[in-house]
């Protein structure tokens, strides 16, 4: 009988080392046990900058920092992180962990990698209990709500013309103003 080799799956630990020792050649993350490169561009770049100038900083922060969740070390393009909030554990030395009531949004910005968004990284933030989480695309905004151990249960889609709510500011952002540009 022939034998199928298994793929292979990183732990936090691992990836963290590999990273550190220069084993990757471009930026990456690790979903899942999977090392998946991480896309850019100008349209890319410029839509994270947009969106972080916008979002609301009242007793907040917005980082573009690494979020480990489970057993995955995803880059998140951004995520809103309650000011007052403590680390509950660390991955190696450099990462921390954060109870999810801390983690206030997370924002992927998707291009080329939005059936990943939409599918395997929803069912990831949903699962580590993150409140609320947007794909932003070129033409759409999709935020998710309700986390559940598989996701999350509600979908929205928000369009140019539209506002979509940042619940934890208790205001809105016009749609046109995240989307709109390179």
């Amino acid at each position: 009988m022939t034998e199928v080799p298994m793929a292979y799956r990183w732990t936090p630990e691992g990836f963290l080392r590999a990273w550190e020792a220069g084993a990757f050649e471009s930026r990456v993350e690790l979903v899942e046990g999977e090392v998946w490169p991480v896309v850019i561009g100008d349209w890319h770049g410029f839509a994270v900058g947009r969106i972080m100038g916008r979002l609301p900083r009242t007793d907040v922060e917005v980082t573009s920092a690494t979020l480990p969740t489970g057993d995955s070390l995803p880059d998140p393009d951004c995520w809103v992180l309650r000011a007052a909030a403590e680390p509950v554990d660390t991955v190696g030395h450099k990462l921390s962990r954060w109870a999810p009531a801390d983690v206030a949004l997370v924002v992927e910005v998707s291009d080329e990698t939005v059936m990943h968004d939409l599918g395997v990284k929803a069912r990831l933030y949903g699962r580590a209990g993150y409140p609320v989480y947007w794909v932003v695309t070129k033409d759409v905004i999709y935020e998710h709500t309700q986390p559940t151990a598989d996701g999350y249960r509600t979908r929205t889609e928000y369009r140019a013309g539209e506002a979509i709510p940042v619940g934890y500011a208790g205001e809105t952002l016009a749609v046109d103003e995240l989307l709109l540009g390179r």
